[in-house]
């Protein structure tokens, strides 16, 4: 496929991504989290950690098994460039995640990355390293490299 029907592929993909992700999150952040789970943070090591682990476990489950099937999807389908396509599908995501859910949930846009120190922005992390791992490897240069080393 070429590159001028990959871009809006892309774009489409990660406003999916970015729409079915949001709304996830919603009952994703509805779960219960018992007192213990924090108190045993705070008593056998620091609190913070217990915050970013369960940051990292919310965004795997509103977003990274998404982002693996998206990513999996669009290595599949552009072929080439698997690099740019990922970028712009995240890209994508950002744009449904600040201004897109602003306008489909009513609110005001916002900075997706408004509050993120460097302890809440690792959980950040698990969107773009799932949609790159997952479109690395379904990319056609990582089936050529796996298909010459057997």
């Amino acid at each position: 496929m070429n590159q001028s029907k990959a871009i809006p592929i892309s774009i489409l993909s990660g406003l999916i991504l970015g729409l079915i992700g949001v709304h996830l999150m919603g009952y994703v952040a509805a779960i219960a989290i018992p007192k213990e789970y924090f108190l045993w943070f705070k008593e056998n090591l620091f609190i913070e950690l217990g915050i970013v682990i369960l940051g990292i476990v919310e965004q795997f489950l509103g977003f990274g098994f998404l982002a693996l099937i998206t990513g999996y999807v669009l290595g599949k389908i552009t072929l080439s460039s698997w690099l740019v396509n990922c970028i712009i599908c995240y890209l994508s995501v950002l744009l449904y995640s600040s201004v897109g859910s602003a306008l489909v949930y009513g609110g005001s846009i916002s900075n997706p990355f408004a509050a993120a120190s460097f302890s809440y922005f690792l959980p950040l992390l698990v969107l773009p390293a799932c949609l790159m791992a997952a479109t690395y490897m379904a990319s056609t240069r990582y089936n050529k490299k796996i298909n010459k080393g057997t």
